[in-house]
């Protein structure tokens, strides 16, 4: 009972502490706190410049939670977590609305759909806010402010991890992305990931609600102190990645950006519209390729069709080969496959003859439920009769794709990512490989994705900064193709390169390194800080 007995034998000097009577008042603030914190967490998200507002977002949460009452601290959390993915996540009402034509569905069925889905992703995300919240009100209760600060770093690490796991996992606006303006800070996550450093961010926003608890000037300094010793280690860090990037081979790449929308999914799309794409994308990459471009990234599904059904290349494919050969370029494009019975999302590479070993094509293994498959359908084969789904459903691929080009003079291992699969930071982890556990370690990230189902909302945005992560996390260039916006090119330190606009038809061309050594999330990944969290709480929950 050691932490209960500092609590009470503390009763005391806590009455006198300045700002006991604003904590006593918190009961009657719990909605307009908890909705200021939501707010204040998601503006970064859409004013990345806005960052510094996340290192004390979390404060007003904080001052609710340290209610007497479960039920307060219960409430606060839930309105917390449906405010900031509500605001994070908005964009998915209009985006399910519009699949009307898509899904064999009316306009009005679709809307309702929307709201329902809208709702029940909120609930399920708001789950893992209540966790947070409910272990951070019972550390305050039990062992008052002596291990508060540690509690809310452990235990918001642990609940953006689980939040990522399983068939439903969803890591979308996580507190690490809302720094991705600030390059110094970032660098964190290339030791501790994504997940690790929101952890830090938390842990500061407990120094600063503890400096305004207890009105101590140690809570503020110590706060200080960890911004400033994180960002100098980021600066240093960037100034010797970009050493060891100068050192390393270079290859110029390129990212075609067609700007075909929604439009070509369309049932009664013509074979003319087809062709066009195509030839507009071709027409593209013949200009990366005079500007000296060896390696081309077209988007996912740049090409609406099946490009090979079990063996037999379709309509396309020849102007592709013949394209490569001529040009003496890599090529990659995001199209479907049919294989045994199974439609897959996949980014085929073309290359020159005898440049190419390993797989030819990478299959999207990290679906979207209820997007691209519908989850549990072989058990409640029902779910197919009520819900709106595709005609036909995607298969997950079943491993990653060890791939190896020649091109020039240097030898390109790439991991390639498909859309939705660049939200997971272990995933990615995966696909570029465990020097520890693997032969093959990629020395690029190619990323390709389809965000026109988005429209011109948070979304596209949002999903193209989390390229920032995954750079600094693994240490290798992103190359990143997006058929309607936003296509990037991201260097190892996480600096944007060149990016293009929502809605441009463009090519993106540059330099990129291809980085060799491994960074120390690749190799231990996040297992030890999750580890290390659960430590903590166990800890806690021992000092009785």
């Amino acid at each position: 009972m050691e932490c209960k007995r500092k609590a009470q034998s503390s009763g005391t000097q806590q009455v006198a502490s300045p700002n006991i009577a604003a904590l006593a008042a918190v009961e009657k603030r719990t909605i307009p706190l908890a909705a200021l914190s939501a707010v204040c967490l998601a503006t970064p998200l859409f004013y990345p410049l806005a960052f510094p507002i996340a290192w004390f977002a979390l404060v007003p949460l904080l001052i609710v939670l340290q209610t007497q009452r479960w039920q307060i601290a219960f409430t606060a959390s839930v309105l917390f977590g449906f405010v900031f993915h509500g605001l994070a996540n908005y964009w998915l009402v209009p985006t399910i609305s519009n699949l009307a034509p898509y899904a064999d569905s009316t306009k009005q069925a679709m809307a309702v759909w929307a709201v329902v889905g809208f709702f029940a992703l909120l609930l399920w995300q708001s789950l893992f806010s209540v966790l947070f919240g409910m272990l951070v009100w019972w550390v305050g209760q039990r062992c008052g402010n002596k291990w508060l600060v540690p509690a809310v770093g452990s235990s918001w690490l642990l609940t953006e991890w689980l939040r990522s796991l399983g068939t439903f996992g969803y890591p979308w606006a996580l507190l690490a992305s809302t720094q991705v303006a600030f390059l110094p800070i970032v660098q964190l996550a290339a030791w501790v990931g994504s997940f690790g450093l929101s952890g830090i961010i938390a842990l500061i926003n407990a120094l600063l609600f503890q400096w305004w608890r207890e009105q101590k000037s140690i809570f503020l300094l110590l706060a200080f102190v960890i911004l400033t010793l994180s960002c100098s280690f980021g600066w240093l860090e960037i100034r010797r990645v970009e050493k060891q990037a100068n050192l390393s081979s270079h290859l110029k790449v390129a990212v075609v950006q067609g700007n075909f929308g929604m439009e070509r999914w369309r049932p009664d799309v013509t074979f003319e519209e087809l062709r066009e794409i195509l030839r507009t994308h071709l027409s593209l990459s013949e200009q990366a390729a005079k500007r000296g471009a060896k390696l081309i990234v077209w988007s996912e599904t740049a090409l609406p069709w099946r490009l090979r059904d079990n063996g037999v290349w379709g309509y396309g494919a020849s102007e592709l080969f013949e394209f490569v050969k001529r040009h003496e370029v890599v090529l990659f494009v995001g199209a479907g496959e049919w294989r045994e019975g199974k439609s897959y999302n996949a980014c085929f590479v073309f290359a020159p003859e005898g440049k190419l070993s390993g797989e030819e094509v990478a299959h999207k293994i990290r679906l979207v439920p209820f997007g691209e498959y519908l989850p549990g359908r072989e058990w409640f084969s029902w779910l197919e009769k009520i819900l709106p789904h595709a005609p036909v459903e995607t298969a997950p691929g079943q491993r990653r794709a060890e791939t190896v080009l020649r091109v020039g003079n240097e030898v390109v291992k790439p991991a390639i990512v498909v859309c939705f699969e660049s939200l997971f930071p272990f995933h990615i982890r995966h696909l570029v490989g465990n020097p520890l556990t693997s032969t093959h370690i990629a020395n690029l990230i190619v990323i390709i994705t389809n965000d026109s189902w988005f429209g011109n909302t948070l979304a596209p945005y949002h999903h193209a900064r989390i390229a920032v992560l995954r750079a600094v996390e693994m240490r290798r260039a992103v190359v990143r193709g997006a058929g309607t916006g936003i296509s990037l090119v991201v260097a190892p330190t996480g600096k944007v390169v060149q990016a293009s606009k929502w809605g441009d038809r463009c090519v993106l061309t540059a330099s990129v390194p291809l980085m060799e050594r491994s960074s120390g999330y690749q190799i231990w990944g996040d297992l030890p800080f999750v580890i290390l969290a659960l430590m903590g709480l166990a800890l806690i929950w021992r000092k009785r």
